[in-house]
């Protein structure tokens, strides 16, 4: 069955005194899964084995549009996997909302790092639209961690993965001018540019709606022509 048909399927009864059916929900479950293992297997080979007992900790769950997953202050206790869906992460300064970045299909967030701050949590997770993704306990990782060597090293390339992409985003964006980094948000994200409010697009650019919507009229028009 289609995971896009079940996803509908569970939102639409959500409205109603039932659940999605167990057998559909396991359904979801294993599609997912299907999709992390394939995302896992391209970063570093790891046996079949190791990578079971990193599935099994894995468990689905699925939240409405504008849900919180991770409020401010609060230290994770656990790790996702967005199969469908997106969040957008952000934190508040001087009352003002600072848009951090977009997570979409096939991204990773959560974990307890809580031990590296030296301050409380400030950034809140908010689901963009209907979502389901694969959770599992930080507590339940360190464990496997502790016993696989190859797990570990597959968490690590994937921590170094991310501060690597999360570095080179900061510098990039902070050497462009606006319309340079409109066309590297399209160039990054550009499957969701239609799924997200263009006043999380103007934040997360450092820009107005407005000049965000002048930019994008350029851009599209230039586009049309080619």
């Amino acid at each position: 069955m289609d995971a896009c048909f079940l996803i509908f399927s569970f939102f639409r009864m959500f409205d109603k005194p039932f659940v999605m059916t167990q057998k559909a929900k396991n359904s979801l479950e294993q599609q997912a899964k299907a999709s992390l293992r394939i995302n896992l297997q391209s970063v570093a080979q790891i046996d079949e084995i190791e990578l079971d007992k990193l599935m099994n900790l894995y468990e689905l769950v699925c939240v409405k549009k504008n849900q919180i997953i991770i409020n401010k202050g609060e230290a994770p206790d656990s790790f996702y996997y967005i199969y469908k869906g997106i969040i957008r992460v952000y934190y508040y300064l001087n009352d003002k909302m600072v848009l951090e970045r977009f997570e979409k299909e096939n991204g990773f967030f959560g974990g307890n790092f809580s031990h590296l701050l030296n301050q409380e949590p400030i950034s809140i997770y908010e689901s963009v639209e209907d979502m389901c993704m694969l959770r599992m306990k930080y507590a339940d990782l360190e464990e496997v961690l502790k016993d696989s060597h190859q797990i570990e090293r597959l968490y690590r390339m994937y921590l170094e993965k991310f501060h690597v992409s999360y570095v080179q985003n900061v510098a990039i964006y902070k050497s462009l001018n606006s319309e340079e980094r409109y066309r590297e948000f399209i160039n990054q994200f550009g499957d969701i540019a239609n799924r997200v409010s263009l006043k999380d697009i103007a934040n997360y650019l450092e820009m107005t709606p407005e000049t965000l919507s002048r930019i994008r009229a350029k851009y599209d028009k230039l586009n049309k022509k080619k």
